[in-house]
């Protein structure tokens, strides 16, 4: 027995998508719920079985009670389980209007102890949502009524589809009946097609023409006309009826490249080897030089072949992005000189503070000495002498210390090597972090490259001590014929995926800009997730490198 009805309610009645299940696969599936025993040693079963069907499933004796639902029945409602809708009715789960059409459903299948088809639209979630349920009763081994299975299923896809299509047939009979009106004026109306065609290759801004099978010309508009004419050739010797594969042919013998390129590109879309193909040339005239973009495309189908090919201006494109290259190189070239005019400033600040500072500190604590020197052990202004003495010192310390961040000084007087090993031993007496450092004994490199490689490290270092958590650190540096090459390890956590193009990781951008400006290039990797190590390589010049001489200390 089939019945169909529309209902509106506002039930957590939610269900799995349509997945093409017919009807008959939820008889097939009714008629194992049928044969299933509703005892203890067929339960793990009945689950499998359910939990496995791509609808809703339930299980209910004759007084509407749920005996069995599988998950996907759960989650429609909400519950955390389905062992919740056990010994629950409908009345349990759902409003009181949509409980009650729910009974009387089953009341009517127990009744006439035959399936039902229930065809409905349901409030599901604020959205009307087409359902169907398949009721059947379930009858034990003694053919006696003990309940009824239902599945449900969400087939809203399908109802739409099904109104689509009755809205396309009742389109495609007006149709005929259209086109049937219109076979007496069909030759007119090709007429008006060509012509519209036509219209509306002209009114489209790009260089365009239509070739056949062959190569031909079989269409061009406007603007290709007026390119041709405006360029001096014969616009008439480029247009319908004219073979563009022999004129390209032509060109490539009087070695013109763009023409033989285009040529062989028409070729291997004529034969299928390719769909597309675009390239970019230069076009000078009298006047001016313009750049365009030449594109060409296959017709889809099985129809005649057909290539469209077009021709569009990119002059101005082209201007933007030369004009945004230069911008970008500019303010490479800005950021270099503010990092050079910045590492002046830092070392001429340095000088000031360690000289001038520095040595007015040094003075006073000499001065201060020799009065202590000078008072009696147990003079009461003794300890108070030799407290300013000890702040004096302090003094000393931290301007060394802010010297030093600024620019260290053995950067410039005693060379990179050395300023590298001074500086892993400051990281390693301030972290706790051990610091393993591999390099030549001696390294010349010119001053800019110098300060590039002692800030790359100083900023890995302190990347390394912020965010990686690591107990060893490790700086190799080789020098090859050609090159420098600088890694930075570590055993800490790792890095995130992208590190390196962060929009927000200013020390990392430093380090790459510093790395680019001399031509180098700095890559961050993690070996088999754990650490990370940062890798520099820097293009040398010859002479600039290591003595021959010198020996490696590995």
């Amino acid at each position: 027995m089939s019945m169909k009805r529309e209902r509106t309610s506002t039930g957590a009645h939610s269900a799995v998508q349509d997945t093409g299940v017919s009807s008959l696969d939820l008889q097939h599936a009714a008629f194992l719920a049928h044969t299933a025993r509703l005892t203890p040693e067929h339960a793990q079963r009945q689950h499998l079985l359910l939990d496995n069907l791509p609808f809703i499933a339930w299980l209910k004796d004759a007084s509407s009670r749920f005996l069995l639902v599988n998950d996907a029945f759960a989650k429609a409602f909400g519950l955390t389980s389905p062992s919740e809708a056990v010994g629950k009715t409908d009345f349990d789960l759902s409003p009181q209007a949509v409980a009650q059409g729910y009974r009387a459903a089953d009341l009517e299948v127990l009744a006439a102890r035959k399936p039902m088809t229930i065809e409905e639209r349901i409030l599901d979630h604020g959205e009307l949502r087409w359902f169907e349920t398949y009721k059947t009763p379930v009858l034990d081994e003694h053919g006696e009524l003990i309940g009824t299975a239902g599945f449900a299923r969400d087939i809203t896809a399908r109802k739409e589809a099904e109104a689509n299509l009755l809205h396309i047939n009742d389109s495609l009979e007006e149709q005929v009946v259209v086109r049937t009106a219109e076979a007496e004026t069909r030759a007119r109306e090709l007429l008006e097609s060509e012509r519209f065609f036509h219209a509306t290759i002209d009114a489209l801004p790009a260089i365009l023409c239509v070739l056949d099978e062959h190569g031909r010309i079989i269409a061009v508009n406007r603007a290709w006309r007026d390119f041709a004419a405006a360029n001096g050739g014969n616009a008439e010797a480029l247009c319908e009826g004219v073979s563009y594969l022999k004129v390209c042919d032509e060109a490539a013998a009087m070695e013109q490249e763009v023409a033989h390129t285009v040529a062989s590109a028409i070729r291997s879309i004529l034969a299928g080897r390719q769909q597309h193909f675009m390239y970019e040339y230069e076009c000078s005239s009298l006047v001016r030089t313009r750049w365009f973009t030449m594109s060409m495309t296959r017709f889809p189908g099985d129809g005649p072949t057909r290539l469209v090919v077009m021709h569009d201006e990119i002059t101005e494109r082209r201007r933007l992005a030369e004009a945004h290259r230069e911008s970008a190189e500019r303010l490479k070239r800005l950021a270099a000189h503010l990092e050079s005019v910045r590492e002046e400033q830092s070392a001429t600040i340095a000088r000031e503070v360690h000289d001038e500072l520095g040595g007015t500190l040094t003075m006073l604590k000499l001065a201060l000495t020799t009065l202590v020197d000078d008072v009696a052990p147990l003079a009461p202004m003794r300890p108070r002498l030799e407290g300013m003495l000890d702040q004096v010192n302090s003094a000393l310390q931290t301007v060394k210390r802010i010297s030093a961040n600024l620019r260290p000084g053995i950067l410039d007087t005693l060379g990179l090597t050395a300023t590298i090993r001074w500086y892993a031993g400051q990281f390693a007496r301030m972290t706790g972090i051990a610091v393993e450092v591999r390099i030549p004994e001696h390294v010349t490199l010119p001053s800019e490259s110098s300060t590039v490689v002692f800030r790359i490290i100083q900023e890995g270092l302190t990347n390394i001590a912020k965010h990686s958590a690591a107990t060893r650190a490790r700086i190799t540096l080789t020098l090859r014929k050609t090159e420098l090459v600088l890694r930075l390890s570590d055993n800490g956590v790792g890095l995130a995926e992208n590190s390196l193009s962060k929009q927000d990781s200013f020390g990392v951008i430093g380090m790459l800009e510093r790395a680019c400006h001399l031509g180098g290039q700095l890559s961050l990797t993690a070996p088999l997730g754990k650490g990370a190590v940062l890798t520099l390589r820097l293009p040398l010049e010859s002479g600039n490198h290591t003595d021959r001489g010198a020996r490696h200390p590995w």
